[in-house]
């Protein structure tokens, strides 16, 4: 049995129920955001809920829901599922009638075991041209990233990088980072602000060097080494993308350098 917190109360999943009528489900207006639990500690809770709070303003509805609030409800979630090592969505969903000056939130929260989960060693990655329409914001509309399911099963690919207008922003699950001539460089424009890309970039000042800036198409496929990051994948070396090798098809130096300061933060 797994427990979410549901409307303001903790419940048994297979009991929570949204009705077919709810516009955040007719209309996909809602937004989320996800994070780990490693040995019943949250990892960078308060990167996630500042991002979640944004996201909430964002969207207008009737009131925010407060960071105490959802703190305390993973706090029950932690005490009633007593999965050491997870997984938690936090889901919220505009809710109410069209007509309606106003919409409702409509808060949700589940946890899922990692007891399991391995970050992949390293991965190849398919381009596609796409712009998210609110890329600063964490929305439940992933309809380009599942249409793309099937192309990116039949490659083998770990994930989608997005590009528009000869520039690379973001993967569609994850934050983007090449190195060229030795130096690290990440897009600067039309990207969700990744918790785990803040981390990578607060670990890399002072020691090693970070250019933000925008990345063309040619300088992504022609880079030395290519790392994307993210909650689940962490740090994920790039061999390939689109069937050609990255560099030299192998993990870089300076992207083996960033994974081992990163897995060293978490362990501490």
């Amino acid at each position: 049995m797994a427990y979410c917190y549901f409307k303001g109360s903790i419940m048994d999943e297979a009991e929570a129920s949204l009705s077919i009528h709810t516009l955040g489900v007719l209309r996909g207006f809602g937004v989320f955001d996800f994070f780990r639990m490693r040995n019943k500690k949250f990892y960078f809770l308060e990167d996630h809920l500042d991002r979640f709070e944004q996201s909430q303003k964002f969207m207008g509805l009737s009131e925010v829901i407060s960071k105490d609030e959802i703190r305390e409800a993973l706090d029950m979630l932690r005490d009633w599922n007593k999965i050491n090592d997870s997984g938690f969505k936090i889901v919220l969903l505009g809710d109410g009638n069209e007509s309606d000056p106003e919409l409702n939130p409509l808060l949700f929260i589940t946890q899922s075991d990692l007891s399991n989960h391995s970050p992949a060693p390293y991965a190849s990655v398919i381009l596609h041209d796409y712009l998210r329409e609110y890329p600063h914001i964490k929305t439940t509309n992933y309809l380009t990233s599942n249409l793309l399911h099937k192309k990116r099963v039949a490659a083998g690919a770990i994930d989608v990088i997005y590009h528009h207008d000869d520039l690379i922003s973001e993967a569609s699950r994850s934050n983007v980072f090449v190195v060229t001539d030795g130096l690290l460089s990440t897009p600067s424009s039309n990207i969700l602000p990744g918790v785990t890309r803040k981390n990578v970039l607060n670990l890399c000042d002072g020691v090693i060097d970070v250019s933000i800036k925008d990345i063309s198409v040619s300088e992504f496929v022609n880079a030395d080494e290519v790392f994307i990051c993210s909650t689940l994948k962490e740090i994920c070396p790039i061999v390939e993308v689109d069937g050609k090798p990255i560099g030299n098809g192998t993990v870089g130096p300076l992207t083996k350098q960033v994974s081992h300061m990163f897995q060293q933060l978490v362990r501490d």
